[in-house]
């Protein structure tokens, strides 16, 4: 009887000594209401404060700095928040909400259960959902609640096979991976079941296509949700509900190819592209995540997550290692509950579960129950939920927003509930027996943080206030049965579905393809459709926003711009990309590549130089991150602490990581899910700027300025191009179609707008106001420098650019 009621530990002593620093308030007090919404850490509050404080964020809906910088913020958190679920943007979409509840609401509102030929879909639901739940059925004209029974007895087949449906209409499905009530985990096999249409088999549901709703609340603070393995339409979850902080912040998680049940009806602020106020007419933006985040999303809120996600790591804890942990303490809780019989054998305890805590697998980390007394009667839930208080024991009574669980468990009919009702019995009252039937329950409920001693001290209590004495321990007459029948209906055959293959096309530069220049119009050139230059600078910069690389002679091309190009890039301790705006001295590390060694070589002025492989088969066994450059997903490889720390000393920044891009077809994913041949780069393959332009700019700030001074070399650098061209005509490059360097043919995709990066002398590190003053005066504020140039593919071209040799142009139609 020991071994079966012991704890075993998850946590080694290291992890236990960092949690209990972290949660040094709650050292005299046993909180047990962890499926409620679990704990925050004291350091994970003082991180998010000094982040707060050294940061600058606002309204994401400008278009200032701080509000692109805030944006950054919370698109790289989205991508956490996918990686941290075994997914990504490809396939799924982070729509911030308020909460669970909300995102249930969002769903309720915006699906269409309607076909266009006027039928109608069925809006199902397990008995045992939360309440939230239930609310979504007044916007479905069809309803059905789902059995416990008819679930497993219909969906835990042991083979799935595809039922055929006789009508046309979509429907939808929606249970939770865990009740909070008993804390059964529903098998996710059940998704693929639902869409292969297995539902239909139950009177009343045969109702056309399946979709399914996985309420993850409860689930996702204590265990791992892989959907990369199951593949739900719509997730919901609370952010509180797994970091304790902050709250007001959900998620709803929907697969891309599912967005097509949802009909958006009402809109709010940031969510149009076009609105008119004189007539009932706007355009949504086609962003799924815009189209859904109405109003102005809580930013700071939004922006402290990374901190929750932080606190996992600093305290070594994996979600598998909390799940393990949360089940053993539930499990050593139940079973020591299960055990107590009063003095005259009677049990102590009538317990509400669907297992008997055999595996980890099917129950989570809650125990419900209530206690009775030696006579057989029931112990009002407000006295034990007192009694615990008084012994600083915190835990939930009542239903827990569950009423078909509660029902179900406590084997009440609807009459019963009626009937309570009108005896003056509400939710959430301490009304907890009427006519000695109990009303609800009390739960324990653990979270990543709790331990042993907490589950002692409730157990202790029950012991001394309300058990008979001498105690006595054993297991019930009926458990080997029990346990049995409980386990049984878990072990379908588990059919999980493989990822689904990549789409692996490459984006192509948009537009109809543009013919190179051939050799017979090269001998033309004297016609006007035509311009000549030379190929002065070709400079890379391996660094993303780091000091550029000057080509001495040639260099290879590769379909994602110049090779090594901004194939590494910097990040903060957030993720986000770190750019000279947020630290001009990024300038001053200047990159070496030695081809023959296949090695990167930084320097900075004052530090030893460090060296990188190009290509490390080890760092791919580092962790992979995900971050943002100009709204697309980008993915890289961390290169490690040694460059790291030397990143940190040189900027003078704390939690900088160095990020190399991957080599693997979505290394970079833009918003509409396509895969784009293109480094770290910010906007195209390759920025041109024409070096006559440059000279014509330099004597204009000359003009403004007599003391300038700057040489031509540095000028251009501002400007970080890749290749400089000296063509006769000041900006005629705006006027260029497409241009052959050699007999390598580029085509034009769009002019460089200018920011304050100009401003920084690539030299020294030193800011200026020129040459953005100039530019903004002479262009009246339209500050457009440079030209994007991106691959023309054509058969023969040479795969290097060198320098000096001869550069020839096109011209633009004109519209006549």
């Amino acid at each position: 009887m020991d071994k079966f009621t012991s704890f075993e530990s998850v946590y080694s002593d290291e992890q236990n000594k960092l949690i209990e620093r972290e949660f040094q308030r709650i050292k005299d007090e046993h909180f047990l209401d962890h499926a409620g919404g679990t704990l925050y850490s004291e350091k994970q509050v003082d991180n998010i404060m000094t982040d707060l404080k050294q940061s600058l964020l606002c309204n994401p809906h400008g278009k200032n700095f701080p509000s692109q910088k805030t944006e950054d913020a919370i698109d790289i958190i989205r991508f956490r928040i996918l990686q941290h679920f075994h997914t990504n943007s490809e396939e799924y979409t982070v729509i911030f909400t308020a909460n669970t509840t909300s995102s249930l609401k969002l769903i309720a509102e915006n699906f269409d259960f309607k076909s266009q030929n006027g039928q109608k879909g069925v809006l199902a639901h397990l008995e045992d959902n939360h309440t939230s739940v239930l609310g979504m059925r007044n916007y479905s004209e069809v309803t059905r609640c789902v059995t416990v029974q008819e679930a497993f007895d219909f969906l835990g087949a042991s083979v799935i096979k595809y039922v055929p449906h006789h009508v046309n209409t979509k429907s939808l499905f929606v249970y939770p991976a865990q009740c909070n009530f008993s804390g059964t985990k529903f098998p996710l096999d059940w998704i693929e079941r639902i869409h292969n249409g297995q539902l239909n088999v139950i009177e009343g549901l045969n109702s056309g296509s399946w979709y399914v709703l996985l309420d993850a609340a409860t689930f996702v603070g204590s265990n791992d949700l892989d959907l990369s393995t199951y593949k739900p339409d719509f997730v919901t979850f609370s952010f509180y509900k797994m970091f304790g902080y902050p709250t007001g912040v959900g998620a709803l998680l929907v697969r891309n190819e599912s967005q097509k049940v949802l009909l958006k009806k009402y809109y709010g602020g940031g969510t149009v592209l076009m609105a008119l106020a004189r007539e009932n007419e706007a355009i949504l933006k086609t962003s799924l995540a815009e189209r859904y985040e109405d109003g102005t999303l809580p930013y700071l809120s939004i922006y402290s997550l990374n901190e929750g996600f932080n606190t996992f790591i600093r305290l070594k804890l994996t979600i598998q290692s909390i799940s393990k942990h949360v089940f053993n303490l539930a499990k050593y809780f139940y079973t020591n509950l299960i055990t107590l019989h009063h003095a005259n054998g009677k049990p102590a305890a009538i317990l509400y579960h669907d297992t008997t805590f055999q595996d980890a697998r099917h129950q989570g980390g809650i125990v419900n129950f209530n206690l009775v007394r030696e006579n057989g009667e029931f112990i009002g839930y407000s006295e034990v939920m007192q009694m615990l208080s008084l012994n600083k024991i915190h835990i939930r009574t009542g239903c827990s927003c569950n009423p078909g669980a509660c029902q179900r468990h406590l084997k009440l009919t609807s009459d019963d509930i009626r009937r309570h009702f009108r005896a003056g019995h509400v939710c959430g009252d301490q009304n907890d027996l009427v006519d000695g039937v109990p009303t609800g329950s009390v739960r324990v409920s653990f979270g990543y943080m709790s331990t042993k001693e907490n589950a002692d001290a409730a157990l202790r209590v029950i012991e001394d206030c309300f058990v008979q004495k001498p105690i006595i321990k054993k297991l019930p007459q009926n458990w080997t049965e029990l346990s049995v029948n409980y386990e049984n209906r878990f072990r379908c055959k588990s059919m999980k579905t493989k990822n689904s293959q990549l789409n692996e096309s490459q984006l192509k530069i948009q537009g109809q393809k543009i013919p190179t220049i051939s050799k017979s119009l090269a001998l033309n050139a004297g016609d006007d459709k035509f311009v000549t230059g030379v190929l002065k600078y070709i400079f890379l910069y391996p660094v993303k926003s780091c000091g550029a690389l000057e080509v001495p002679k040639s260099w290879r091309i590769s379909s994602s711009g110049l090779e090594y190009d901004r194939k590494w890039m910097i990040v903060n301790s957030d993720g986000a990309c770190l750019s000279q705006k947020h630290n001009p001295k990024m300038c001053l590390i200047k990159p070496f590549i030695d081809l023959e060694r296949k090695m990167l070589k930084l320097e900075f002025p004052g530090e030893e130089s460090i060296t990188l492989l190009l290509h490390d088969p080890a760092r791919k066994k580092l962790s992979q991150c995900e971050s943002k450059i100009c709204r697309d997903r980008v993915i890289g490889y961390d290169c490690g602490e040694i460059v790291s720390n030397w990143l940190n000393k040189c900027l003078g920044c704390k939690g900088l990581r160095l990020i190399q891009q991957t080599d693997h077809q979505i290394a970079r994913v833009n918003t509409q899910g396509q895969h784009l041949q293109l480094s770290f780069a910010n906007e195209s393959q390759y920025l041109m700027v024409n070096l006559a332009s440059v000279k014509w700019l330099r004597d204009r700030v000359k003009k403004n300025d007599e003391m300038y001074s700057e040489d031509l070399k540095s000028l251009v650098l501002r400007f970080r191009p890749n290749i400089v061209i000296d063509f006769d005509e000041p900006f005629v490059e705006n006027e260029l179609e497409c241009v052959d360097v050699d007999t390598i043919s580029f085509k034009t995709v769009g002019s460089c707008a200018r920011c304050q990066m100009i401003c920084i002398n690539q030299v020294n590190a030193q800011k200026t106001k020129e040459p953005l003053i100039t530019l903004a005066k002479e262009f009246h504020g339209k500050v457009k420098f440079g030209v994007y140039l991106g691959n023309v593919e054509s058969e023969g071209t040479k795969d290097t650019v060198y320098l000096g040799c001869d550069v020839l142009a096109k011209r633009k139609m004109s519209d006549g």
